[in-house]
C-alpha cells in the first residue's frame, strides 16, 4: 500500500541521509555536492514551508520530492516552487511512488506558488510525456559546464 505525506521530523534523517545523499551520489553522480549541513538546512526549510513530500510503502519511506518557495528572479511577485530533490529507491521505481510524488508536488505548487520547476536527469526513466500529461511544459533544457571537464 502506497501513501504520501509531508516531511516530518520522524523521517527527516531518511529524507536527508538516504534520499538526498543517494540522489546526489548515484543519480546526479556528483558526490562532491553532498554536504550534510546544507542538505539538512534545505530539508528543514522544506519542513517549515510544507514543501517536502515522502512516499511510503507499507509505512516505510521509499521516495521523496521536495522544493523551496522562491521569488522568480525576474519578477519577485511570482512565487516559484523550485524542486531540489526527487528520489525513489530503485526497488520501487516503475511503480506508483514516482507518479504519486509528482502529483503531490503539483498539488503543492497549485496551493502555494504561481508556478513550479521540475527537472529530470538524462538517465531518468521518467518520460517527458508523463509530466506533460500532468500540466508541466518543457520550458528550457539546462546544460552544465564544470571546470576541468
Amino acid at each position: 500500500m502506497y501513501t504520501i505525506g509531508l516531511l516530518t521530523p520522524e523521517h527527516f534523517h531518511w529524507a536527508v541521509h538516504v534520499a538526498g545523499k543517494n540522489m546526489l551520489m548515484h543519480e546526479v553522480k556528483r558526490p562532491e555536492l553532498y554536504h550534510r549541513e546544507s542538505l539538512e538546512g534545505l530539508a528543514n526549510k522544506m519542513m517549515m514551508e510544507g514543501t517536502g513530500i515522502l512516499a511510503f510503502y507499507e509505512g516505510k519511506p521509499i521516495g521523496a520530492i521536495g522544493g523551496v518557495l522562491v521569488p522568480n528572479i525576474y519578477n519577485p511577485n511570482i512565487i516559484v516552487l523550485s524542486e531540489l530533490m526527487w528520489y525513489v529507491l530503485p526497488k520501487y521505481r516503475n511503480g506508483r511512488a514516482g507518479l504519486l510524488l509528482i502529483k503531490a508536488f503539483k498539488k503543492l505548487a497549485e496551493e502555494l506558488a504561481d508556478e513550479a520547476t521540475l527537472s529530470i536527469l538524462p538517465s531518468s526513466d521518467v518520460k517527458p510525456e508523463t509530466l506533460e500529461k500532468l500540466g508541466f511544459k518543457l520550458g528550457e533544457s539546462a546544460f552544465l559546464f564544470k571546470k576541468g571537464n
